[in-house]
C-alpha cells in the first residue's frame, strides 16, 4: 500500500492538486479505488511496482513529442554513445521521433559492400526486435566485444528483407569527414557532437583554396545544439546572431565570438528531408546571414531543444525546454527550412 500512496501523491502533483488534498479530489478517490481493486483482484498485481515509471513515461509522451523517460540502462547506453571510441560496425542509427522507424546510416564502405544502404530500416539485432525500443539502447546492442559478430535484420527500400552478419571491430567515430560524392569533394557532418567544431576547423584549415566549400548535412538528424552553434561560428564574423532559445522564463541569444576562418569563401550546404534539429540550426545560421546557399529538399522541421535531467536512482528525464529561433526571428518547428537555391542536387 505504501507504493500506492506515493503513486497517488505523484498523480496529485500532475493533476495540480496539493498532496494533502488528494483524498478530497473525486478523480483521485476513483483512482485510489481502482488501484485497490486491481491490487486485490488482478493476476498481474506485481506489475504495480512499475506503475509510477509507466505513469511518468506516459505523461511525458502525452505532453512532449520529443520527451522521454530513460531507465538507468537506457541512460547509460546514451552516455556510452557519446564516446567516439568503441567496438562496433561503423554505423549510426537515425530516428526522427520517439517510436518511429530506426534507420541505418553506414559510415564506411564495408557496410555498403555487405548490402546495407543509407536509410535501410533496422528491424532486429541478434534476433531482438527494435520496435518500440529506445534507439540508444538498440545502438548499445550493436556494439560489443572486438571480433565478436552481430546479426542484423534490415528492410530495404524495395521492401525486401535481408539478414547480415558483421564482425565488430575497433572504431573511432569522426562526426566530420572529407568525402568524394559523384566526383565532388565535400565535408560531411554526420551528426553534431562535442568534437565536431574542432574536427570541422581542422578540415577547413586544410581545404584547398581552389575547391568550393560544400557541406553535406543530408541525413544529419541533429545532435548537440551547442556544437552546431560553435560550428556555425567558424563561418561568421564576430557578433553575428547565430540562434536563440526561448524558454518559459527567458530568451538566450547566441552570437558568433570568432572571425570567419574561411575568409568569406562561397559555401554550399546540402540538405534533405532527414536533416533536422541542430543541423537546421547550422543551416539557418549560415543562410539567413547570407553566408551560404542551401541546396536540396525541405528539411524535417525540429525546432525545439531538449535536455537530460538525471534522477537520483540513475534514471533520467528527457524534456523539451525551449523553442529555437533563427537569426531572422522565425520559428521553423514543424515547418522545416526550404533550400535557398534552386540548384539541383545533381549538380553536386
Amino acid at each position: 500500500m505504501a507504493r500506492l500512496f506515493y503513486f497517488l501523491i505523484l498523480c496529485s502533483m500532475l493533476l495540480q492538486a496539493k498532496p494533502d488534498e488528494w483524498y478530497r479530489n473525486d478523480d483521485m478517490a476513483s483512482l485510489y479505488e481502482a488501484l485497490t481493486k486491481i491490487s486485490s483482484n488482478s493476476l498481474y498485481v506485481d506489475s504495480l511496482r512499475d506503475m509510477p515509471k509507466d505513469m511518468l513515461k506516459n505523461y511525458i509522451y502525452h505532453i512532449d513529442t520529443y520527451g522521454d523517460y530513460y531507465t538507468k540502462k537506457e541512460y547509460q547506453a546514451f552516455q556510452k554513445s557519446l564516446s567516439p571510441e568503441y567496438a562496433g560496425i561503423g554505423m549510426i542509427l537515425y530516428q526522427q521521433g520517439r517510436g518511429e522507424k530506426i534507420l541505418c546510416l553506414p559510415v564506411n564502405k564495408q557496410l555498403e559492400e555487405k548490402g546495407i544502404s543509407k536509410y535501410d530500416e533496422l528491424l532486429s539485432v541478434d534476433g531482438h526486435s527494435v520496435k518500440g525500443k529506445n534507439f540508444y539502447l538498440v545502438s548499445s546492442w550493436i556494439r560489443g566485444r572486438t571480433n565478436s559478430h552481430v546479426k542484423l535484420l534490415i528492410r530495404k527500400s524495395s521492401g525486401a528483407l535481408k539478414t547480415i552478419t558483421i564482425k565488430r571491430t575497433e572504431q573511432h567515430f569522426y562526426s566530420t569527414r572529407r568525402v568524394m560524392d559523384n566526383g565532388i569533394a565535400m565535408i560531411r557532418i554526420i551528426r553534431f557532437m562535442h568534437e565536431t567544431p574542432e574536427e570541422l576547423q581542422s578540415i577547413l584549415h586544410q581545404w584547398p583554396k581552389n575547391i568550393p566549400l560544400v557541406i553535406d548535412l543530408r541525413g544529419n538528424g541533429g545532435g548537440d545544439f551547442f556544437a552546431a552553434v560553435q560550428s556555425a561560428d567558424l563561418f561568421l564574423p564576430e557578433d553575428t546572431l547565430i540562434s536563440s532559445i526561448e524558454t518559459t522564463t527567458e530568451t538566450t541569444v547566441y552570437h558568433a565570438s570568432n572571425q570567419d576562418i574561411t575568409k568569406g569563401r562561397s559555401v554550399f550546404v546540402l540538405q534533405d528531408r532527414f536533416t533536422a534539429s541542430a543541423a537546421e540550426v547550422f543551416i539557418a545560421a549560415l543562410t539567413q546571414n547570407n553566408r551560404a546557399e542551401s541546396v536540396g529538399e525541405k528539411s524535417f522541421g525540429k525546432g525545439v531543444a531538449q535536455k537530460f535531467i538525471p534522477l537520483s536512482n540513475g534514471d533520467a528525464l528527457l524534456l523539451t525546454y525551449g523553442k529555437i529561433i533563427t537569426p531572422n526571428g522565425k520559428i521553423y518547428h514543424k515547418k522545416g527550412l526550404l533550400p535557398t537555391s534552386d540548384i539541383t542536387l545533381k549538380a553536386f
